[in-house]
């Protein structure tokens, strides 16, 4: 089954884009993971700083010591800190739900996968950026370079916020932006071409779960069929 998205992202800062071409909802998901929030809190978070991100999924190579992408950044800070985040899949049995979770996301289980806790702090930002792409998302760099390389078709990440939204939180993906939010969100896009930037401007912290694997039949129907309204109990 492809996938539901339209790529790649068009790259006209002006155009509107609607839930369900490049971004989309695919569910709520509806337990209590808190205890597992403190657990994964209490392992020790580690500083992802955006100019030291080891981008294992990009398809496109980062310059050696992100000196390239860090020049263009002069008048940012390279070296600030985006996120922190824990691998909670290192910890088996010690995260029953956020497994559960992942396990209902239908991942095929033969391929590689990654489960990550991220916390984002008061003042945390994860800049304009692709997934798949270190340094700056230009147009010029994706589609219109022919040695631009698309993340393989059968990956899906997803992101599922596990608190409710506070104002000053939010997502954009393309020209889409998301706020207000419920606890077990789950958020999914086509990460191959699609800019996003995630910001904590609140006065929380922003737990979320970063899931990317490879997709069975299972995952691509519940991308491509599931809405806000689809409910998923835990």
């Amino acid at each position: 089954m492809p996938s539901p998205f339209i790529q790649p992202w068009h790259f006209d800062k002006f155009k509107k884009d609607q839930d369900g071409e490049y971004v989309k909802i695919v569910g709520v998901l509806k337990g209590d993971w808190t205890k597992e929030i403190e657990v994964a809190r209490s392992k020790g978070v580690t500083n992802q700083n955006y100019n030291e991100q080891r981008y294992e999924h990009a398809a496109n190579v980062k310059s050696k010591n992100h000196v390239v992408e860090d020049n263009e950044n002069p008048d940012g800070k390279p070296e600030a800190t985006m996120f922190r985040k824990v691998n909670y899949d290192k910890f088996p049995g010690e995260f029953p739900q956020f497994t559960k979770i992942t396990d209902m996301l239908g991942f095929n289980t033969n391929e590689k996968l990654t489960c990550k806790f991220n916390d984002q702090y008061p003042n945390d930002q994860l800049m304009w950026h692709i997934d798949n792409l270190p340094g700056n998302p230009r147009k010029e760099r994706v589609i219109d370079n022919p040695d631009f390389n698309y993340q393989h078709p059968d990956k899906v990440r997803v992101l599922i916020t596990l608190e409710d939204h506070e104002p000053g939180q939010i997502f954009q993906f393309g020209n889409l932006v998301y706020t207000q939010w419920k606890a077990g969100t789950i958020f999914a896009w086509e990460w191959s071409t699609l800019p996003h930037i995630t910001w904590n401007g609140s006065w929380t912290k922003r737990p979320c779960l970063q899931i990317t694997g490879t997709a069975t039949e299972t995952t691509w129907n519940l991308v491509a069929k599931g809405n806000k309204e689809t409910i998923y109990k835990i």
